[in-house]
């Protein structure tokens, strides 16, 4: 037995090196900087909660939240319902399903950097796909990435997110949907449910569960949103204007390329607790949203 538990702790000890290496000291390192001054070069300075009083005072933080909420506002729900009716219509007895179901995940494997360039093209301005049809309808061009507007900037990007992000979501509410067994659908039609109502009565109760994760998740992605932006803008986001940022762009132009770890860290931190709030609040209301029955 004691031969046994030793090869255990070997087998284990990789795992637990990577754990304390690249989770556990990197948690506790940034906490210590968001109430220190840290340049990567010069020896690191405790400043206390100054980084945290500058955080709250900066009016730049307060335009990257109210974007990072609006970019939510659009992401999530558009995201969880077009996916939700694209499981559901990929989970019917239909010709190629499987490669529909391919070409709808495609996306989420396509790398940023390619998927970033299509979508440039089609918001351009003067040659773009998508103010070219605005246009046979007198419509446009909309400046979709330039706009003063930051609302018209940033729903933008949240609709190229949706893009890239439908695939996944699709396929965790398609695994929901097939564990809907074949007894309750016999009994669903012998009933008379069918169409919407056999969608709505039987199939969104059931699915309640993967919805809900879905939801959580895509929260999450939307708040931590940051490669989107990078793709569409390019690396340089000290040219991006400041009433288009988000908090990740915020916390990556402080950290690496104006070297202010301390705020930048506080920055993070202060994301991680606005993001662990919504997601506190979301649970408040899973027992009334969700059925496990």
């Amino acid at each position: 037995m004691q031969k046994q538990g030793y090869w255990g702790y070997i087998f284990t000890l990789p795992f637990l090196i990577h754990v304390v290496v690249f989770v556990a000291f990197p948690i506790l390192f940034s906490t210590y900087l968001s109430f220190a001054q840290w340049d990567l070069f010069n020896p690191i300075e405790w400043v206390g909660l100054r980084n945290w009083k500058n955080l709250l005072s900066e009016h730049t933080f307060w335009i990257s939240i109210r974007n990072v909420f609006y970019f939510a506002l659009i992401f999530v729900p558009l995201q969880t319902i077009l996916s939700l009716i694209v499981a559901h219509l990929l989970n019917q007895a239909i010709r190629g399903k499987t490669l529909f179901r391919l070409l709808y995940f495609l996306p989420v494997v396509t790398p940023w950097m390619a998927g970033g360039m299509l979508w440039n093209y089609l918001y351009g301005e003067q040659y773009g796909l998508v103010n070219w049809v605005l246009s046979l309808v007198n419509l446009g061009p909309v400046q979709w990435l330039t706009s003063r507007q930051w609302w018209i900037v940033i729903g933008s990007i949240a609709f190229v997110q949706v893009w890239k992000g439908i695939g996944s979501s699709m396929i965790l509410l398609l695994a929901g949907m097939q564990n809907i067994s074949k007894e309750m659908h016999e009994a669903a039609q012998i009933d008379g449910a069918s169409g919407f109502k056999y969608f709505s009565k039987i199939v969104l109760p059931l699915v309640s569960p993967m919805i809900y994760l879905v939801m959580i998740l895509s929260t999450i992605s939307a708040f931590q949103a940051f490669d989107v932006f990078l793709a569409m803008w390019g690396a340089n986001v000290t040219m991006v204007p400041e009433r288009n940022l988000v908090p990740n762009m915020l916390i990556y132009r402080d950290a690496f390329m104006l070297s202010k770890m301390g705020p930048a860290s506080a920055a993070a931190w202060a994301l991680f607790l606005i993001i662990l709030t919504i997601t506190l609040f979301q649970r408040l209301f899973e027992k009334r949203w969700v059925h496990y029955d």
